[in-house]
C-alpha cells in the first residue's frame, strides 16, 4: 500500500475535529470502517485497522453516527493519502492507517447534510 502523506500547506479549507461516535466507512468487497479524525466541506480523515489489503477497489463512502446509525450514503471521493501510523505501544500487533479523501461532486442533499454534519457534530477546528 502506498505511503503517501499529504502536506498541511495544501488544506484552503478550515477543518474541523470530529465528535466521538462520528465514523467513515469506506465499501468494497471488504469494508474498512474508522473514526473520523477530522472533517471540512471538502473532504476527510480518519483512521483505520491495516488489513494490508490494497483499497484499490473502494467505491463508496458512508459517514456513520454511531449512536444515530447512515447519516451520509455515496459520497463520491477520492484518495490523497493513506499512511501508517506509528502505534503508541510497541509491542502492539494491530496497525493502524491514517487516510485522507477529497469529496467529488456532492449533490444538493450531500451538501446541505454535510454542512449540518460540521456544524453539529464537530468539537472546534483541527489543529
Amino acid at each position: 500500500m502506498s505511503e503517501v502523506k499529504m502536506s498541511d500547506e495544501r488544506r484552503m479549507q478550515k477543518r474541523f475535529k470530529a465528535a466521538e461516535g462520528a465514523f467513515a466507512a469506506l465499501v468494497d468487497q471488504e469494508s474498512r470502517l474508522g473514526q473520523i479524525k477530522d472533517i471540512s466541506s471538502h473532504g476527510l480523515s480518519f483512521r483505520y485497522i491495516d488489513s494490508h489489503e490494497k483499497l484499490a477497489n473502494a467505491s463508496e463512502l458512508k459517514i456513520i453516527l454511531g449512536n444515530q446509525g447512515l447519516y451520509l450514503d455515496k459520497v463520491p471521493f477520492k484518495i490523497i493519502s493513506d499512511f501508517k501510523i506509528q502505534s503508541e505501544f510497541s509491542f502492539s500487533k494491530v496497525h493502524m492507517r491514517q487516510i485522507g479523501l477529497k469529496f467529488g461532486e456532492l449533490t444538493p442533499g450531500q451538501r446541505n447534510r454535510l454542512d449540518r454534519f460540521i456544524k453539529h457534530h464537530t468539537i472546534g477546528e483541527a489543529e
